[in-house]
């Protein structure tokens, strides 16, 4: 007898909003979110360090691909070299601290849309309009810019002020719809450990970006690490990102997933969902298929476990969501 192969059932985006209307909506944004207009293979891949040259191979050794920590290391071991008299060496160290700064800026520029204004805004804005909260894994400024665009959901910048080319600081009093988890592209430690948002003042957010990274030697705030246990040591090490972290694991709202896989590389993420007050989950699958949906299921239900939770989830085909439909 042939056996039937494992389908869960599969709603679409709009089946999903009618059973939960009348429901607080929380949504977690994944790279899906940002395909159509941002490539997140990597800021390292598309910055063009040589492989096998000295910097490349920091971050290799580092373990990392995040810039900051290559900076840092580069500036520490600059300290070093200036304390045993060796100048030019230390000066060397120094400059490759600023190349990969620049590095980053090169990548940013080449991989990222240049202005909000070369995006269609009129269905994204639509399928946010479904939810009362918004947790982002993503550090690209898609989900800024529909923020900006559109104005609905609240960031936590509202108690703040403007300086110059930034807006803060982020305040935990301050109504707060919009948590970036991983961080940000646009957000910036002021150098008292305040996170403050980088604004438009004509030439675009890239451009204040790109300018606080080159000539401030500023990097932003987001987190480009590989697994579950090394982005968990990054949130910690940052308020701004405990908090984010935080208020996932006291949502209580139903949660919509949107442009995320669920993979060993975020447990942390769903570890908190299934911790928290949830009560059910509505996950997006991309071109779904009995392999796919099987997969997840086993995934979910091994976090849904190890959480002792009773919270319960559907999948749903995130096309159907028609988030960048002109």
């Amino acid at each position: 007898m042939c056996r039937k192969s494992f389908m869960p059932a599969l709603l679409s985006f709009e089946d999903a909003i009618n059973k939960t209307d009348g429901e607080d909506r929380a949504l977690l944004l994944g790279n899906g979110f940002s395909a159509k207009y941002f490539t997140y293979s990597s800021l390292l891949a598309a910055s063009d360090l040589e492989a096998g040259k000295p910097i490349r191979n920091l971050f290799d050794a580092l373990g990392t691909a995040d810039f900051e920590a290559v900076v840092r290391a580069l500036e520490d071991a600059a300290i070093v070299e200036r304390a045993y008299a060796q100048e030019a060496h230390a000066d060397e160290l120094e400059a490759h601290a600023q190349e990969v700064r620049e590095a980053l800026v090169h990548a940013l520029n080449k991989t990222h849309p240049t202005h909000r204004g070369d995006l269609d805004y009129a269905s994204s804005a639509a399928f946010l309009g479904h939810f009362t909260s918004v947790f982002s894994l993503n550090y690209d400024l898609l989900l800024y810019w529909v923020n900006l665009e559109k104005g609905r959901l609240r960031d936590g910048f509202g108690l703040g002020s403007d300086q110059g080319q930034f807006r803060g600081p982020f305040s935990e009093e301050a109504h707060c719809q919009l948590f970036n988890i991983h961080g940000g592209l646009h957000l910036f430690d002021d150098g008292t450990g305040d996170i403050i948002k980088a604004l438009d003042r004509g030439n675009g957010v890239i451009a204040t970006i790109s300018d606080t990274i080159v000539k401030r030697r500023r990097l932003p705030v987001y987190v480009a690490e590989g697994t579950s246990a090394q982005k968990m040591r990054r949130i910690n090490s940052v308020a701004y990102l405990r908090r984010c972290y935080d208020m996932l694991r006291r949502n209580a709202a139903t949660v919509f997933v949107y442009g995320h896989s669920a993979d060993e590389n975020d447990k942390h993420i769903y570890q908190a969902i299934f911790a928290s007050e949830v009560k059910h989950i509505y996950f997006g699958v991309y071109k779904p298929d009995a392999d796919k949906l099987k997969q997840l299921d086993g995934l979910l239900s091994k976090y849904q476990k190890i959480a002792g939770s009773d919270a319960g989830y559907s999948f749903y085909d995130s096309e159907s969501a028609k988030v960048w439909e002109a």
